[in-house]
């Protein structure tokens, strides 16, 4: 897939522009989804004129994209700083995802691509390599400093599962409104299980 915010080549772009261009969009179509939300009501929002997203942004697809990438942040997957126990970085990086992953934007972020699954296949496989896939390699580099290498991938997948929990879909399906205790509650018991785990595969 090519880069999602390409401009126009010749141009020399105002920054504060896209900013702004990129802040209506996660407005509107958070508020109204891909589909139903137009570049008309992303202008307004932004206070710029509708040409000028295009100049950015060489179609509304563009537009999603560059909004799938910019919501995706980098700095929810980094890990804490190394002065901190493996086992102590870990839970606060787990932490920082989830909060991430159940706030307002988010959900109705995650909600949108998959309602677009179908009409925009790559937008799902975008928002997978921005964010779910860079959360996993986290986890995995941070859980291999104190257990075994190989099985860190699925111990990984594992972590992120089980630190969303049923919460997360409660979120996602609108059927409820858990506490960040409850994630945190999650995240501890699933530390706790996969300890266990690891320790008896090495003995």
């Amino acid at each position: 897939m090519p880069p999602a915010a390409s401009p126009r080549p010749g141009r020399i772009l105002d920054p504060t522009k896209r900013a702004a261009i990129l802040e209506g969009a996660r407005a509107v179509f958070m508020r109204e989804g891909f589909a139903q939300g137009s570049m008309d009501a992303v202008a307004a929002e932004a206070g710029v004129g509708k040409q000028t997203i295009y100049r950015h942004f060489r179609s509304k697809e563009a537009l999603v994209e560059a909004l799938v990438e910019a919501m995706c942040a980098p700095e929810v997957v980094r890990p804490p700083t190394r002065s901190l126990p493996a086992g102590q970085r870990l839970r606060e990086l787990l932490l920082a995802f989830v909060t991430g992953a159940a706030s307002p934007d988010s959900v109705r972020l995650y909600r949108a691509i998959v309602a677009e699954a179908d009409r925009m296949p790559g937008l799902g496989r975008l928002f997978w390599e921005a964010g779910p896939r860079q959360v996993r390699a986290a986890i995995a580099q941070l859980w291999a400093e104190e257990h075994d290498t190989a099985t860190a991938p699925i111990v990984a997948e594992q972590l992120v599962q089980l630190a969303l929990g049923d919460a997360y879909q409660e979120l996602v399906l609108g059927t409820g409104s858990p506490k960040p205790e409850v994630f945190e509650r999650q995240i501890d018991a699933a530390l706790t299980l996969l300890e266990v785990a690891s320790r008896r595969r090495r003995r």
